[in-house]
């Protein structure tokens, strides 16, 4: 029930890891896992080349 209320109602927010038990949950352990043991180099490689790709260049960047 909790999973349909708007998060302004008292729900969960819309970046809550999956619930336990469920296919999503096995999936974002299994890719938390493997971003663990991931060497920092190659870490921060990979949050950087997604942050360029979900990134928007706008001139209305806040400084």
């Amino acid at each position: 029930m909790g999973d349909y209320v708007p998060q302004w109602a008292g729900g969960l927010p819309a970046d809550a890891p999956p619930r336990p038990g469920t296919p999503q949950y096995d999936a974002y352990m299994r890719e938390r896992e493997r971003k663990r043991l991931l060497p920092a180099a190659e870490r921060e490689k990979e949050e950087q080349s997604q942050k360029g790709a979900t990134g928007t260049t706008s001139g209305n960047e806040m400084r």
